[in-house]
């Protein structure tokens, strides 16, 4: 029997994945839970199971391709009866068909020779237009809006004749561009046959030349998800006004908890401090605790703070769920089990997925400060500078003193769209204050 292997639903807000690489080949015998592929999204890189033991009978989609979430991806024969030995030679992926060869003779019995191949004597018919209600990714959607495309026009190659990612880009590359508006003086279309205009279309920029490549550069292809950074940052830039903020924090009462933690055998770092407030001022500041949705903020009741990671493949930011609610200690052994899982590839989909607030930390190697990007669809983040001891004057018993203290510099961003002045200078200035009071009870 076959059985489809699908694109699962890696996380809550992942409609689509890259095919990395296949892991498997055709006539290969798999065992239940084998690893077949590797899957990249927006969100992290992961291996698709099999779903039952048996033989690959087919794979359906090449290395590169971008699918969506519940695609099937490759077909498993099942029955035993069915499944034989494997064979000694795999397959080898066929560049003129682009696909797997479905049968491997074996080699004690003579070859079964192919049919012929039959040209057509005319290019095959184009899909028939799509009518009513499209289904496309909001990927898609971005894209016609972007461009201003009319989707109708754009023969679709996905599930059930769905307007693909590629699909969008290959039109775009021959030279697609918007229809053309009516000729002057002709009758004006009827709404049901117009499409909607995009209600704010960035503008375009001129396309750049080439870089030049001298001898002895070295050029570094994107990775599946450097690409989806590159487009997640730039769609931010283009959807939220940022404004940036900075503070000046004294953290010289955080360093006192941090020694005596540490002569207690707890070694902290500054960063849960700094998530501890940060979870403390959301609490009191809920318009910095929000997303957006379409022309509604949707105020969050939990508050879940995404820390950003470095790892070898790129930036993830894996999500403390309920972080109002942890001690310190807590908040800190859920970031050293990020760090570790995020650096040994076992980040799951749904570690990275439900954050309403983003903080990030350059480390120990980091400068004064910087001006962080949103994470979409939140409307806030918050950044750490590197903490510097400096002189600076303090008020003691009425007297003005100057003091050796480790300051550091807390840069936030928010949306303008949906936080006034007010609002995000008000969450900063009560994060510095819980910090500067040293009260982390």
């Amino acid at each position: 029997m076959l059985i489809d292997v699908v694109m699962p639903q890696l996380g809550e807000s992942v409609v689509e994945g890259v095919v990395v690489k296949w892991l498997v080949e055709v006539g290969g015998l798999v065992a239940k839970d084998q690893p077949l592929l590797e899957i990249s999204t927006d969100k992290v890189d992961a291996e698709i199971p099999s779903p039952s033991a048996g033989r690959v009978a087919q794979i359906l989609v090449k290395p590169g391709e971008t699918v969506p979430i519940q695609a099937v991806l490759a077909k498993l024969e099942t029955d035993p009866a069915a499944v034989g030995p494997a064979p000694e030679t795999a397959p080898k992926w066929d560049e003129e068909t682009e696909g797997f060869p479905g049968h491997m003779a074996r080699k004690t019995e003579p070859p079964i020779p192919a049919p012929p191949r039959v040209e057509p004597s005319a290019p095959p018919p184009a899909p028939p237009p799509m009518t009513g209600r499209i289904r496309i990714t909001p990927v898609v959607a971005r894209m016609a809006a972007e461009h201003g495309l009319d989707l109708t026009k754009i023969p679709g190659t996905g599930v059930d004749g769905r307007v693909s990612r590629k699909d969008v880009e290959r039109y775009l590359a021959s030279g697609g561009a918007p229809p053309p508006g009516p000729p002057k003086g002709a009758p004006a279309p009827t709404p049901a046959a117009a499409p909607a205009p995009p209600k704010a279309a960035p503008l375009e920029a001129p396309e750049a030349s080439p870089p030049l490549v001298a001898e002895g550069d070295q050029v570094v292809p994107w990775t599946p998800i450097r690409k989806k950074i590159a487009d997640h940052m730039v769609r931010s830039k283009q959807t939220s006004p940022h404004v940036h903020i900075f503070a000046e924090v004294d953290m010289h009462r955080v360093a006192a908890v941090r020694a005596k933690a540490k002569k207690e055998g707890v070694n902290l770092t500054y960063l849960p401090f700094v998530i501890h407030a940060a979870a403390k001022a959301l609490r009191e500041t809920p318009i910095m605790n929000a997303t957006v949705s379409g022309e509604s903020t949707v105020l969050k009741k939990d508050i879940h703070i995404a820390v950003a990671v470095d790892t070898e493949k790129g930036l993830l930011a894996p999500v403390l769920r309920h972080a109002d609610r942890m001690s310190l200690k807590e908040i800190s052994a859920a970031m050293d089990d990020f760090g570790a899982r995020a650096k040994s590839g076992k980040i799951s989909p749904d570690d990275l997925s439900g954050g309403t607030f983003s903080i990030t930390n350059p480390g120990i190697k980091g400068n004064l400060f910087g001006t962080p990007i949103i994470n979409q669809p939140q409307v806030g983040i918050l950044r750490l500078g590197q903490i510097v001891k400096r002189p600076v004057v303090i008020d003691a018993d009425g007297e003005d003193s100057i003091v050796i203290r480790p300051m550091m510099y807390l840069g936030c961003a928010y949306d303008h769209r949906v936080i006034d002045g007010v609002a995000g200078n008000g969450f900063l200035y009560r994060v510095r204050e819980i910090l500067e009071a040293g009260d982390f009870s």
